[in-house]
């Protein structure tokens, strides 16, 4: 059962976001919840995983991507058989880390958060007799955000082991490749773009040009107007220009 919170009839919750403005917004909307106890939020996942283990809250929001410890990290941190809170990812535009999570029965929100559809998961976890589950449901997360493997490229002296959540992007540079990864580095790799499509997973990555595969999990906004696709990473916006008919498919394939 859910851990019963400190005032009667309410749930204790805790808030991790990395962004101060999605903090502040989610804990506003919480506000108007009676049966919310709202126990502290933290945009640095190093010290909510401290207060967590501390205050033990029965539900957490957790944001997917975050620059220290992502959300499915701070699951790991904290994971304990003793304590088993109800977890509420809240993600953007993160296609792989929302089938991961789905996979796994967990319930997330997608951002900008609809405050009817918080109010629906909030009436889930108030209704919920069970959790006996919780474990399986667990093992089954981790197994689904752990099981992919680091991609080997050839370069110009050998080769180089990458991990698919390390890659924001690709960028073709005549017969090669260009490799743009997290923490400001940059690979050159030896082979084009259509043989790098055929090494990349395909429900993480997709080619929206002749020039860019991008990495949805970075995917903040697309611009149908101007075919423009805004990525975040390290803090910081990438705009990419990619082709009508691949942003189209795109929308299909990943977001209808």
């Amino acid at each position: 059962m859910l851990k019963k919170s400190m005032e009667k009839n309410k749930f204790t919750a805790i808030v991790v976001d990395d962004e101060q403005k999605a903090v502040d917004y989610l804990c506003d909307l919480l506000g108007d919840f009676k049966e919310i106890q709202l126990l502290d939020c933290f945009t640095d996942s190093q010290k909510a995983i401290i207060e967590i283990n501390n205050l033990k809250p029965d539900i957490l929001f957790l944001d997917v991507q975050m620059p220290e410890k992502t959300g499915f990290d701070v699951v790991k941190s904290i994971r304990s058989s003793e304590y088993e809170p109800h977890i509420i990812f809240t993600t953007g535009f993160e296609k792989y880390a929302i089938r991961a999570i789905k996979y796994a029965a967990f319930d997330y929100l997608l951002k900008p958060i609809n405050a009817y559809e918080l109010k629906n998961t909030i009436q889930k976890i108030s209704n919920l007799k069970d959790q006996n589950s919780k474990p399986q449901q667990f093992d089954r997360l981790f197994d689904k955000i752990t099981s992919a493997q680091p991609l080997k490229f050839n370069t110009g002296t050998g080769f180089i082991l990458i991990h698919p959540d390390e890659l924001i992007y690709l960028e073709a540079s005549r017969n090669y490749c260009e490799l743009y990864l997290l923490n400001n580095r940059k690979e050159l790799i030896t082979i084009n773009m259509n043989q790098a499509c055929k090494l990349l997973p395909e429900e993480q990555f997709f080619r929206i040009s002749r020039f860019n595969i991008i990495n949805l999990n970075f995917l903040r906004k697309v611009e149908r107007k101007n075919h423009q696709c805004t990525m975040m990473a390290d803090g910081e916006k990438i705009i990419l220009k990619g082709t009508l008919q691949n942003l189209k498919q795109l929308e299909k394939e990943y977001f209808d």
